[in-house]
């Protein structure tokens, strides 16, 4: 069957699918913040409102703390999926397309619908096997067996909340995306947990920075000893002044190359050839390719973890053993925890794990950058970003080189050094951020930092913008935007 035909043969299903219309005339910036606010409100409820049913959450060592920061999700909540259906099914439905696997015309409306209604259906098959997936894995515990298909029903409602709240800020009610919200409130909230709560944890640390450092002071003025105060310097596996200090400079850093940009000189073929600088970021494929090497990185642990448990549960195979060693510790601060051997291949898979020995700190940074490097080259192939790509959209415009004849193919050589360069470097500085912000104990990981910081840049074009159109409504009929 032809994509064409199976798209027509489930349109009576993409129908049923929810969906928010879009406004009937532009909305303010005023009212898109407050749909906007609305938005966050909502899923920051969905965050705190827990799973009935449930005993337990986060117990199993498949939990992956960097993975639910990425997807923006709380375990043991209604936001227990967070928007990991929706960036799968928003992945596979993009590579799809741009791979012409499905016969659709994007640019027309009604093909348009249809992807869009089916990129939703792919999102919730996605949240019912994901939901099953977690209550099979025990990352979440439920009562009984009766209860359990009731955790399954709440988180899949869950995930159905947070596909129509992108579905309203994305339409044009909000601002930017609800992926790009979600996640942003998803670190910042670790963030500020890591530098502000004052929680106990453990042996009775403060969970904070802040509060931990003040802690620490008052012991040293009154034992009169810098113990108290080394204490909080680097506190592994809990947010220490290194970790502070390293989230700022990291932070500015990330900053600063998202904003580098490389012009190649290009002229206009129907102004005479008027020559203009065309821009190529820096960061040329920075956040997906992060995304696709962490996801990957989880999937690996989880398949070594799986073959563990499965056949070698009392590591008593010492091949086995080799692939994948798991046993239980008690430690004075965290209790009783389930720790890799550092002798099996499942060590170098662990986010962060308590043992952090030398050589898993450099396998952890090459196998970063090296998946990362991988994954940009993938993705610009696969996503229309590579150089005949680029060549067919300027040329398109009316672009070419200064003394070259205008031609896709031409351009697309002149092309390809760049963009090969440029998704090199953008492959390689993303790992390695990334491998040593969860070194480092960055707030939010290494991951989530690069996603901050692209994503405050993004809101900050995007409220430049909307300004600007609000002062010069005639900008938006001239740029042809809606």
């Amino acid at each position: 069957m032809s994509s064409r035909r199976f798209i027509e043969a489930v349109e009576p299903v993409l129908t049923l699918m929810p969906t928010v219309p879009r406004p009937n005339r532009p909305v303010s910036l005023g009212s898109r913040l407050i749909w906007t606010f609305l938005a966050a409100t909502v899923y920051l409820l969905l965050s705190v409102t827990p799973l009935y049913g449930i005993v337990a959450s986060s117990s199993s060592p498949l939990f992956n703390p960097l993975v639910a920061i990425i997807f923006a999700s709380t375990n043991g909540t209604l936001a227990q999926l967070g928007i990991g259906p929706i960036i799968i099914a928003g992945i596979i439905m993009e590579l799809v397309a741009f791979s012409e696997l499905m016969d659709v015309d994007l640019n027309d409306p009604k093909d348009q619908a249809r992807f869009t209604a089916l990129t939703k259906l792919v999102a919730i098959v996605i949240a019912m096997f994901e939901g099953a997936f977690i209550l099979s894995t025990h990352q979440v515990v439920a009562a009984s067996p009766t209860l359990a298909f009731v955790v399954w029903l709440q988180m899949l409602f869950g995930a159905i909340i947070v596909i129509l709240l992108d579905d309203m800020v994305s339409k044009g009610w909000g601002i930017g995306s609800g992926i790009s919200l979600f996640i942003l409130i998803s670190i910042v909230r670790s963030i500020f947990q890591s530098t502000f709560l004052p929680v106990t944890v453990g042996a009775g640390e403060l969970l904070g920075i802040i509060p931990a450092l003040i802690a620490a002071i008052y012991n040293a003025a009154t034992t009169h000893a810098l113990a108290p105060l080394l204490s909080v310097v680097y506190r592994f596996n809990l947010p220490g002044l290194v970790g502070l200090v390293s989230t700022i400079v990291l932070g500015g850093f990330i900053a600063y190359v998202e904003l580098m940009e490389v012009r190649i000189p290009l002229s206009l073929v129907q102004y005479g050839g008027y020559k203009v600088s065309y821009p190529f970021k820096v960061m040329y494929v920075s956040v997906l390719p992060i995304i696709f090497t962490a996801y990957t990185v989880a999937l690996i642990y989880n398949g070594l973890y799986f073959i563990w448990a499965t056949y070698n549960p009392h590591n008593a195979n010492a091949l086995l053993n080799a692939i994948a060693c798991i046993r239980t510790v008690s430690t004075a601060k965290f209790g009783t925890i389930n720790e890799p051997c550092t002798s099996s291949l499942i060590y170098y898979f662990t986010v962060v794990p308590f043992n952090m020995t030398p050589q898993y700190v450099v396998v952890h940074i090459l196998m970063y950058i090296a998946l990362s490097i991988v994954f940009a080259y993938l993705w610009v192939n696969l996503a229309g970003l590579s150089a005949e790509d680029q060549a067919r959209t300027m040329v398109t415009s009316g672009l070419s080189i200064p003394g070259f004849r205008t031609s896709a193919r031409s351009l697309a050589m002149h092309l390809r050094r760049y963009v090969n360069s440029l998704t090199f470097t953008s492959g390689l500085l993303a790992g390695l951020i990334a491998a040593l912000g969860d070194v480092l104990g960055v707030y939010g990981t290494g991951i989530g930092l690069i996603l901050l910081v692209e994503i405050i840049i993004q809101y900050y074009t995007i409220a430049m913008q909307e300004q600007l159109f609000e002062a010069y409504p005639g900008l938006k009929r001239i740029l042809g935007v809606e």
